[in-house]
Formats: C-alpha cells, sequence, structure tokens
C-alpha cells in the first residue's frame, strides 16, 4: 500500500508517474480542492486506465466532496481522508487484499467500491442512479440489483451510449504525450571593470558619471599639557668694602686718585670710590722705619655674588702705584667685602609659547590618527576613508597672547582642531556597479537569480573624492516561450526535440506510451516545464582602509561558475507550463523575445 500527495498545480503527467513507478499494487492519491487534476472528470478516467494497464489498484483520497464526486464518475474507490482509506485497507479480508487487480473493474460499466466517511462500504453499478448499498467494514461490496426499463429501444441507446463513451475514451487514452524539462544554460555578463567616484559634494547617485554620494565627517579631537617657562628676569647688586694701602715711600705722599682698582688674587676687581693720600714713611732715632698706611673705599666692579670677597682677600695695586708705595704687601682688605647680589625670576617668553604650540599640534595630529583607526567613530553601514582626512587649524585655550611675559615658572595650554574626512555607504557603491552590469544583459535574455558579483578593490583619495575600483559581473540565461518551443518540438523524435532544444539549455524527453518514439501534435499533450539556475549570493566583505594609508590594490575574485543539471529530477527551478494556444515561429537564441502569457523571466534585465 502506497500513499501520493499530488500538488494543486501538478499535472496529469506527474500522477501517472506516480503510478507508473510505484512498486506497491494498492495506491492512494491525495488530491486537495482546486487541484488542476480535479477540473475534469476525464483526468480520472485516464488514471483509471493507466492504473489498470500497470497492473495497480487506485482509490482517490479527497476531503473536498466534489474532487470525490469526480473519482466517482472513473468508477474509483474513493476516501475523504487518509484515516478513512487505512482503516478500509485494513478491514478487507486477506483474500480481497491479495487478490490484486481482481478486485479492481475491468471495464467502465463495472460497479465500483465507495468508502464514505466512518469507513463503511457503499456499492454503486456504473450508470444506474440510486443503486446503492451499504456494508459493514470488512465486508466486500455487493452486487445490486440492475433495473433497465423495458423495450428495445431503451437498450438501443444504452448501448450507443456504451459505445461511443468507450470508443471516445479509448481514442483519448491512446494519445501519446511528452513531459519536457529544459535547464536552461548560462552566459556570462561582463566582466566590467569601473572606477566609480564617491564625492561628498553631490547628494545622490550620478549613473552617468559613475559618482556617488559621500558625506564629510567632522571629529573633534583635543590635546592639552603644563609647559615650563624658560625665560628670566635677573637683578644684581655690587659688593663694597674697605681696602688699606701701605707706603715704605719715606720721600713722597702717594696720591691715589678715585676710580683706583686693586685685585685679589683670582683678579676680581675692586675700584676706589674716592681719592687716597698716603702719607710718607718715617725713619725715627735714624734707625726706626715705620711705613705709612691709609684706608679708601672700594666697590666691586662687577655686580652679583663674585664681589663678595674673604677678609685679606684683595692683595694687588696696579704696576706704577706698586712702584711709588715701595713696601711688599701694598693693599689688603682688614674685613670682607659685602652686599654682592643675584635675584633671577622666571617669565613666559615667545620661544616657550611656539614649543608649546608645536607639541600640542603633535598631540592633535595623533588623537586624529586614533580617530581614522577606530571603527566606531563612524556609523553602521559607512565605511570611513582615512587618505581624504585634513586636521583643520588648532584653537588655543587661554589665548597664547596673554601668556607672554607672565613672571611665573610654567603655564597650562589646550589646544582643539577638527579632522574632517569623507564616508560613505559602500552600498551605494555595489548598488550602482549592479545597475551597470544588469545594463549588460542581452535582450532577450533575464539575469540569473543571485549571479550578480561585485569585488570591490582599494580606494585611492584625491582631496576629498575617493575613487574605488570595482569588478562586476553576472549569468545571463535566455528568456524562453514555451508556447514557441512546443510549436518546434512537435512531431520531433526526443532525440531530435534534444538537438533543438540544445541552443537553450540541457533538455530531458519523455515520451509516452513507451511504443510511441515521437512527441504527440496536440499542444495540451505536451509539457514543457523551464528550470532556470539560481545562485546563492556571496557575502559581502567590508572595505576597511587602512588608518593613514590605502590598503594594497587586490585582484577581484572570480565569481564560481555554476554547475548544470544532467539528471532527470524534480526542477530546483520554477517551472513554467503553458496550457495549449496557437503556436508562434520558434525564436532565435540569441533575439529578444516578445513578451507573453508564455514567457516566464524569473529576473528583470
Amino acid at each position: 500500500m502506497a500513499i501520493y500527495y499530488i500538488d494543486v498545480d501538478d499535472e496529469i503527467t506527474s500522477a501517472a508517474a506516480r503510478i507508473r513507478d510505484s512498486g506497491d499494487v494498492r495506491i492512494a492519491l491525495v488530491i486537495q480542492g482546486g487541484s488542476r487534476l480535479a477540473t475534469s472528470r476525464i483526468n480520472f478516467r485516464l488514471l483509471a486506465r493507466e492504473a489498470r494497464h500497470r497492473g495497480r489498484q487506485l482509490s482517490i483520497i479527497a476531503a473536498d466532496a466534489s474532487v470525490r464526486s469526480l473519482a466517482q464518475t472513473a468508477e474509483l474507490p474513493v476516501f475523504a481522508s487518509v484515516a478513512d482509506y487505512q482503516k478500509a485497507e485494513n478491514a478487507q479480508p486477506a483474500g480481497v487484499k491479495a487478490a490484486g487487480l481482481g478486485a479492481v473493474s475491468d471495464a467502465l460499466d463495472e460497479p465500483a467500491g465507495t468508502v464514505e466517511p466512518g469507513g463503511a462500504w457503499t456499492a454503486r453499478v456504473a450508470g444506474v442512479a440510486g443503486a446503492r448499498r451499504a456494508v459493514g467494514p470488512g465486508q466486500p461490496p455487493t452486487q445490486p440489483r440492475r433495473r433497465f426499463g423495458s423495450g428495445a429501444i431503451r437498450w438501443l441507446a444504452v448501448g450507443i451510449v456504451a459505445v461511443l463513451l468507450v470508443g471516445g475514451v479509448g481514442a483519448f487514452l491512446l494519445l501519446p504525450s511528452a513531459s519536457i524539462v529544459l535547464t536552461l544554460k548560462e552566459e556570462p555578463v561582463g566582466p566590467l571593470n569601473l572606477t566609480i567616484k564617491v564625492d561628498p559634494a553631490i547628494g545622490s547617485p550620478n549613473d552617468s558619471t559613475l559618482t556617488v554620494p559621500g558625506v564629510a565627517r567632522d571629529f573633534a579631537v583635543q590635546a592639552s599639557d603644563t609647559f615650563g617657562a624658560t625665560g628670566q628676569n635677573v637683578v644684581e647688586t655690587t659688593a663694597t668694602g674697605t681696602v688699606t694701602f701701605t707706603s715704605g715711600n719715606t720721600g713722597l705722599v702717594v696720591q691715589i686718585p678715585a676710580g683706583t682698582q686693586v685685585e685679589t688674587a683670582a683678579k676680581i676687581a675692586f675700584a676706589t670710590t674716592s681719592a687716597v693720600t698716603v702719607p710718607k714713611a718715617v725713619v725715627t732715632g735714624g734707625t726706626t722705619f715705620t711705613p705709612s698706611t691709609a684706608d679708601g673705599a672700594v666697590t666691586a666692579v662687577k655686580k652679583g655674588l663674585s664681589g663678595n670677597v674673604a677678609a685679606g682677600a684683595i692683595v694687588n695695586v696696579p704696576a706704577w702705584l706698586a712702584s711709588d708705595l715701595v713696601v711688599p704687601n701694598q693693599v689688603s682688605n682688614k674685613k670682607a667685602t659685602t652686599g654682592g647680589t643675584h635675584t633671577a625670576t622666571p617669565f613666559v617668553q615667545q620661544s616657550d609659547i611656539d614649543a608649546a604650540e608645536a607639541s600640542l599640534a603633535k598631540q592633535l595630529d595623533s588623537a586624529a590618527q586614533a580617530k581614522m583607526a577606530d571603527p566606531s567613530s563612524v556609523a553602521g553601514g559607512f565605511e570611513l576613508f582615512p587618505g581624504t582626512a585634513h586636521l583643520g587649524d588648532p584653537t588655543f585655550d587661554p589665548d597664547p597672547a596673554t601668556l607672554l611675559n607672565q613672571g611665573v615658572s610654567s603655564f597650562d595650554l589646550a589646544a582643539t582642531g577638527t579632522e574632517t574626512a569623507t564616508t560613505a555607504d559602500l552600498s551605494t557603491v555595489r548598488s550602482l556597479a549592479e545597475r551597470e552590469i544588469r545594463a549588460g544583459v542581452q535582450a532577450g535574455h533575464a539575469l540569473v537569480d543571485g549571479s550578480v558579483e561585485v569585488t570591490l578593490g582599494s580606494p585611492t583619495a584625491d582631496g576629498s573624492t575617493v575613487s574605488v575600483p570595482v569588478d562586476a559581473r553576472a549569468l545571463q540565461t535566455a528568456t524562453v516561450d514555451v508556447n514557441q518551443l512546443r510549436a518546434a518540438i512537435k512531431g520531433k523524435s526526443a532525440a531530435e526535440a534534444k538537438t533543438y532544444l540544445a541552443q537553450y539549455g540541457v533538455a530531458q524527453v519523455s515520451i509516452s506510451p513507451f511504443w510511441v518514439s515521437t512527441i504527440s501534435g496536440f499542444d495540451f499533450r505536451i509539457e514543457v516545464s523551464l528550470v532556470r539556475p539560481t545562485v546563492a549570493p556571496a557575502p559581502v566583505a567590508p572595505l576597511t582602509p587602512a588608518p593613514v594609508r590605502l590598503p594594497t590594490p587586490t585582484q577581484p575574485a572570480t565569481p564560481t561558475g555554476i554547475a548544470t543539471p544532467t539528471g532527470l529530477a524534480t526542477p530546483t527551478g520554477v517551472p513554467s507550463s503553458l496550457p495549449s494556444g496557437t503556436p508562434s515561429p520558434s525564436p532565435a537564441p540569441t533575439s529578444g523575445a516578445t513578451a507573453s502569457s508564455g514567457t516566464s523571466p524569473t529576473a528583470t534585465p
């Protein structure tokens, strides 16, 4: 026992194939309301004939009462649900199950079994209304009593109708049928090598100039530091003291003018502040010699701490004075000189401000580069192009002019700058490239779904604009009118049909019954299904330029080809089956086909 579910769009050839290919003797077809099979009672008669020819015992399962009614006209057992069918099958005696075709009617006027909801069997004689008798589950249907009218005319009319009906159905069943599955071949579109510009100065894409809008983004950067003041205000005072001159000149009074310089052994010079007169030396008793002395105030020649010398440090006089004073120790300071001072006060000079501004500018540049390297600097979906970055002139706080000459040892200074760079949503670049590749699809062709591949190269910056190299490619298939194909293959053998259809792709041709060698000449007996290849789109990798220098260009990736199906299998694309109609001339493989109900493109160029 086998149960097959029939889709609403399945043709009778699909249902017949289920019967033909099944390995089970007892078969049930589950048919939905609105199914193509349920549009004509002829379809059920054809299925009954195919089942008898193949040695199968066929039943119909349908929840829709109208479908069951049509099936009953072909003397097929019908059931309202799968459960009813299984219950009835299980309830039949073993002898009935094993009987095989013995339980199936061999002619249209033989009795047929019908199962109503609940599992009860009803036997009905074809052509005799009201001849029903319900029996319990598990009991075989019994032949009801036939009721015929009297008279030769009634018998003659019944005979004529039976002959016409059987002859018409037989003629219909003997008509050959053909099923063709055509897998359309793929043709490349492109590749196109494009250079698409990103320009923040425009507001919308311009396909004619291959330009898409960008966005000029501003990034604020800050820096601050404390800097030392190197300027100094120096205040010095002069050391003062007193020196004593000694003279051994007994013949002359020695006059020392103001400004006369005396020195220490280390050459620290002092000058007399006023004239000094040294009296003559005295000799008493003819033998006692007494040198004369005189004191004079002195000041250090140089200001500062160097003028503060110890007592006895001043020992040298000028040579002219030494010859007048005669004695060896001619000058000395009995006390240390004092009062020499050196005081330095720091202040901010211009060189300090210049150095601080240069240091902050370098810090701002480093901060700006860090911004360019941080992916979170821009919103999701946008790409940042560091090569377009430009750092504007910084502003300082406080105003450096107010710091000049301030008497401080250090000062604080802060700087703020604005980095401007171009950003863009790269999906606009990809969309423009896709539009260009779609424009390259030949007339009479359609793109293969998912075959468009766009590869972005490494961008280059020129000021605020960016040039992005793009490789775009796709696959296309011919747009085919199945009505024209039917007209072209009528009467051809399977081999001839395959040869003709090879210009469009790979064809699988099936002709039935098996003894027929050519395709039927009737449109409604030729089923043509088109299989259009599809490609799963590859994941899009984000373009990530380096923070300062843009990446080295790389070779664009080559799209993977699509394998063409070679075996006859359930189509993976969307099959196109059209009803019969007046055929038109067969299209050329590369010419444009006029859009009609028989044209079923899956993509729009």
